[in-house]
């Protein structure tokens, strides 16, 4: 089973993520949740899961500071930063760091 790491400072929105996809029936299971990023950081490197869905602002580290971190550690997560701001400029971060994909919220479910 493959793992995914949740990092969300909004409670409601962690929920949300692990209600909106049947990750069981796609082979994944839910191996942590983290509301910071120096949270989320320890925990992946820990847990090393196979997807990391991250906010991109987050109390303590953001989630392309997280990310950054992750790659100089040499780490192979799959990443997907989810944003509530659709400036260009955190896209391009995100691009250049090598994360799979760029969601902004309201999350859409179908796309998730």
């Amino acid at each position: 089973m493959l793992k995914v790491l949740i990092a969300d400072d909004e409670e409601n929105i962690r929920d949300g993520i692990k209600a909106a996809v049947d990750w069981e029936k796609l082979g994944y299971g839910i191996c942590g949740e983290a509301d910071n990023g120096v949270d989320a950081l320890d925990m992946a490197l820990a847990l090393h899961p196979d997807l990391i869905i991250a906010d991109i602002r987050m109390p303590g580290m953001d989630g392309l500071q997280m990310v950054k971190k992750l790659r100089e550690a040499e780490d192979r997560s799959r990443i997907l930063i989810l944003s509530g701001y659709s400036e260009f400029r955190y896209a391009k971060q995100s691009i250049e760091l090598g994360v799979e994909a760029y969601l902004l919220k309201p999350i859409d479910e179908a796309e998730l």
